[in-house]
């Protein structure tokens, strides 16, 4: 009897650690499914996004190809991936949200290409979408790998399940050598099938994990393909708006400029033909036409300086530094060593990135001087430091995701570079640039692919 029930016992743990093992196995395999499907939706909003920006930037129809083809997938995905999530025990909330997210992303895509539809190239010029769609896609990213981390930990929680299953399993089958011959006999071939059952789960199991891993593999892939190509369009686009920049600049100043200098020789000639005769008006004629002349050399100056095409980096940034210190009265200094090796397309991000940062100083910092160093790195690859350092109240408690940093930690990733911000030694504010001497190179047919 103490064999029989042994043997029954015994019997009837083995089945239920396998029908427990199957359990875990179809929550982890759905867990993977779900991972999946959240790679494909991020997939899918890339490709929204790469669409329109593409049609954006050219304005030409078989750029909404992806765009239109990710949008007409999309809403079955997210039907799907609901339902999938809701079942998992995701919060209500949570799929709200992300359902609120990828709405307003839609809607903000389509509206600019509407936009771009009736405007033209206008749409380019306008950066509050372009914002505004950066903020929604950061948002939609960390929700998804909010998502899919959970699904993660459901996977872990399975694959620590099957493994104590495992060794239960194993602990029962060893009572049975203790049992009589004939019990013996019947418990070894119950244990042998089961045994079967259990490494054909553990065959499929292993073959759905290989096969659900390389789907989630060339999903990332994908992902970062799609990744790269955003990076080059906004590289692209950045070069537009200093390319637009530079010919505003040079309209005024040749335009306005030169109608303000007219003005002003045309009123002296009339002062000479009516001398001696005074006439006021006249004056205030020509202060004006010399206002007119100053406001278009600071516009123009303010678009693009002039001194960045032509001198280069350090004369361009002496030249702000000197304005910016007959203005504010905060003494500065600059020391560019080696600045000539840095290309057109490294020194337009870096002066940028020092407007902002003296930008930043007048407003918050209350600094009285301000230091700017650069050189060259030798260690490792090479490479330019670019150093902004006032001894102001230092950065407390402001935010590294604050937007004049976030634009400048951005302006700096595009040109290949790296950002830091921080407290100076002793006191103040401390922010560092890093690039590379030679800038980062495309990846091969990119450009003829998406141009």
């Amino acid at each position: 009897m103490a064999a029989f029930v042994a043997f029954v016992g015994t019997a009837a743990g083995a089945s239920l650690s396998l029908s427990e093992l199957l359990v875990r196995d179809g929550e982890r395999s759905q867990a993977l499914r779900v991972q999946t499907d959240l790679q494909r939706l991020m997939t899918l909003l890339v490709d929204v996004e790469t669409g329109q920006r593409g049609f954006i930037i050219t304005g030409q129809q078989p750029f909404l190809r992806p765009y239109e083809d990710a949008l007409a997938e999309l809403e079955g995905l997210r039907t799907a991936l609901r339902e999938r999530l809701r079942a998992a025990g995701t919060r209500a909330q949570t799929l709200q949200r992300l359902d609120d997210l990828i709405t307003l992303r839609l809607d903000q895509s389509q509206q600019t290409v509407k936009r771009r539809l009736r405007d033209g190239d206008a749409v380019m010029r306008d950066l509050s979408a372009y914002v505004d769609g950066k903020r929604v896609m950061d948002d939609l990213r960390f929700e998804i790998e909010q998502l899919s981390a959970e699904q993660q930990r459901v996977v872990a929680v399975a694959d620590y399940s099957t493994r104590e299953v495992q060794q239960r399993t194993t602990r029962l089958m060893r009572l049975l050598p203790g049992v009589g011959l004939v019990t013996l006999a019947l418990a070894l071939a119950l244990t042998l099938r089961q045994r079967r059952l259990r490494d054909r789960a553990e065959a499929a199991l292993l073959e759905a994990n290989a096969s659900l891993e390389r789907q989630v593999g060339q999903r990332t892939q994908a992902l970062q393909r799609a990744l790269a190509r955003i990076r080059y369009f906004a590289v692209e686009l950045d070069r537009g708006v200093e390319s637009e920049r530079r010919r505003l600049a040079r309209e005024v100043h040749d335009q306005v400029g030169q109608v303000g200098t007219a003005i002003k020789m045309l009123t002296i000639s009339l002062r000479s033909k009516l001398a001696p005769k005074p006439e006021p008006l006249l004056d205030e004629l020509q202060t004006m036409a010399e206002e007119c002349v100053r406001a278009a050399r600071q516009i123009s100056a303010a678009l693009r300086p002039p001194l960045l095409d032509e001198l280069g980096l350090e004369a361009a940034l002496g030249h702000y530094l000197q304005t910016l210190q007959l203005q504010s009265g905060l003494e500065t200094s600059l020391a560019l060593a080696d600045a000539g090796l840095l290309g057109p397309d490294q020194a337009s991000p870096l002066f940028r990135i020092v407007q902002e940062a003296c930008t930043n100083v007048l407003r918050h910092a209350q600094a009285k001087s301000l230091r700017i160093t650069g050189r060259v790195m030798n260690q490792g690859d090479d490479g330019y430091e670019l150093e902004i350092v006032d001894d102001g109240r230092g950065p407390g408690d402001t935010r590294a995701d604050a937007s004049g940093l976030r634009g400048m930690r951005e302006r700096a990733a595009l040109a290949g570079g790296g950002f830091e911000f921080g407290p100076a030694p002793g006191r103040g504010t401390k922010v560092r640039i890093w690039l590379p001497l030679q800038p980062p190179e495309r990846e091969s047919g990119e450009e003829e692919t998406w141009l």
